[in-house]
């Protein structure tokens, strides 16, 4: 219901040679119009200064009610994602004057669509097919992968939200994850979760106050992977929190 913007940085299973920034952007329409999207994430791989790869993507998306009674409503959305691959160029062995390799950069345009249903306002369920039309990337034709994932959230009482959802790779991996945030207090809350394929523990906070809220979030690694701190912030306009 009105214009959000959000930040969020980590850096994925604690190594200090990757960084992972994401920006985002919802700016709703009047009346029943729906509600833009707008995203930007970056994905580095340094070493002494030196970004050895690149990912950025960036998206534009677009939601809409398409039906809505006394007890549910449906709201169908839908983004693109421009992918950007860049490499970095080589240093060369330093003798010749010029032979170092620059393998170049490349784009690919994935398309995203969903649905989500609300009933009696405390039961919602959604579905996603992310990268419906199968992008390519690169002279060797990269897929970025096809996912299905669904899920359904449900609120037993006033502060509380359960959710479960699987995400399902159409090369046959599939994913569990289940979670609950809870309102401990004015403005603080606490969230919890698990998932599955590799096994993770997940816990976090929120704190907010006129309409900012401070995100901290924190997920073991799985396996013999160290454990992730993601931080973000969220704003609101109109003084309430999201």
């Amino acid at each position: 219901e009105d214009i959000a913007l959000g930040t969020s940085y980590v850096r994925p299973y604690g190594l200090d040679f990757t960084d992972l920034v994401y920006l985002g952007a919802v700016v709703p329409l009047s009346g029943k119009s729906g509600g833009f999207g707008f995203g930007l994430r970056r994905f580095a791989v340094e070493y002494q200064d030196v970004d050895l790869t690149t990912e950025t993507t960036i998206t534009a998306s677009y939601a809409a009610k398409v039906y809505e009674d006394l007890h549910s409503s449906v709201t169908f959305g839908s983004s693109l994602n421009f992918n950007h691959l860049e490499f970095g160029e080589s240093i060369g062995s330093g003798m010749e004057a010029d032979d170092s390799i620059d393998p170049g950069d490349d784009w690919a345009v994935g398309l995203d669509v969903g649905m989500m249903v609300t009933l009696h306002e405390r039961t919602r369920l959604g579905v996603m097919v992310k990268n419906l039309n199968n992008p390519q990337i690169g002279i060797d034709e990269e897929e970025l992968g096809q996912r299905l994932i669904g899920g359904v959230s449900y609120l037993p009482y006033d502060g509380v939200v359960t959710t479960f959802e699987f995400e399902n790779a159409l090369d046959g991996e599939l994913q569990y994850h289940g979670g609950v945030e809870m309102t401990a207090m004015e403005n603080l809350f606490l969230r919890c979760g698990v998932a599955t394929n590799p096994q993770k523990l997940t816990a976090g906070f929120g704190y907010g106050m006129e309409g900012l809220i401070v995100n901290y979030g924190f997920s073991t690694g799985g396996g013999t992977l160290d454990s992730s701190h993601q931080f973000g912030l969220t704003f609101t306009w109109g003084g309430e929190a999201p």
